[in-house]
């Protein structure tokens, strides 16, 4: 459903879920975060994980983004499922492609860490801080840089 007030469209789940995103920033107990994070339409699997108080969530598609049981994020992170379609002819307007990320069982996501677009960290994955990372992460790997790169397969 759509809301057209003084030419701007408001979605109501764009509005829902930007409201419980800022719930879900309200120093709380993290299984309550869990709650406002899940009402906000994000897909949680399982059901432990760490998710960090100002952890940004993309609120215009936070149904495109899923964590796994076991999965710690950390302060900062900033998951964004939608970026800039650089290959779009038409020139003069601003186009953005929809993609999924998954953050996988076990996998740490570094402080300040920006994930976008069609991204999946795998089991058991470690991202370090301060990474953008734009292209799936295998299981069991540490990558971290801008843009983030291998570093060394875990043992």
């Amino acid at each position: 459903m759509t809301l057209k007030q003084h030419g701007i469209n408001l979605d109501i789940s764009h509005l829902r879920a930007v409201l419980f995103f800022a719930l879900a920033r309200i120093p709380m107990p993290r299984t309550w975060r869990k709650v406002f994070i899940g009402l906000a339409g994000v897909n949680l699997t399982g059901k432990k994980y760490f998710i960090a108080r100002d952890v940004q969530f993309d609120s215009m598609h936070p149904g495109n983004i899923t964590i796994h049981n076991d999965a710690h994020i950390a302060s900062g992170v900033r998951l964004l499922t939608h970026r800039l379609d650089t290959n779009n002819p038409d020139r003069e307007d601003i186009h953005f492609i929809e993609g999924h990320i998954t953050i996988g069982e076990h996998a740490f996501i570094g402080s300040g860490a920006i994930i976008t677009g069609e991204v999946t960290i795998g089991r058991s994955a470690i991202i370090g801080a301060g990474s953008v990372v734009t292209r799936s992460v295998p299981e069991y790997e540490i990558w971290a840089g801008n843009p983030a790169k291998l570093i060394k397969k875990r043992a």
